[in-house]
């Protein structure tokens, strides 16, 4: 019975290391670009990741108050900038490894260089 608890223990354990060590996030700071009515703003900003086996989530948050969010699991992708639901500009037309989103009705795109999301 004793082996049996070891066992027990050690899998318990082993199922716990598991879990945290297929997950993660992290959060940068970065110069993101908004282009507005033909200008081409910088605007400062962070971008968080987070991710598991089965989710992966951004978060960007610029200092104009704009915000944008990007989820994508199995089943779905959503997009969200300021509140409505959005798209990623595709990359094929898009210069300098840029990462951009936008939504109908909003007159800007929102940018961030290098980041493959």
């Amino acid at each position: 019975m004793k082996g049996f608890t070891c066992l027990s223990l050690t899998l318990m354990c082993g199922f716990m290391v598991s879990a945290t060590a297929n997950a993660g996030c992290g959060e940068m700071q970065a110069q993101c670009i908004v282009f507005e009515h033909g200008e081409t703003t910088p605007v400062s900003c962070s971008i968080s990741v987070c991710a598991n086996t089965s989710d992966f989530d951004t978060y960007w948050t610029l200092s104009n108050g704009s915000e944008i969010s990007h989820h994508i699991n199995a089943n779905k992708t959503t997009i969200k900038v300021n509140g409505q639901t959005g798209f990623a500009l595709p990359s094929a037309i898009l210069q300098d490894k840029l990462s951009c989103y936008s939504a109908p009705g909003i007159n800007s795109i929102y940018c961030a260089k290098d980041m493959l999301l």
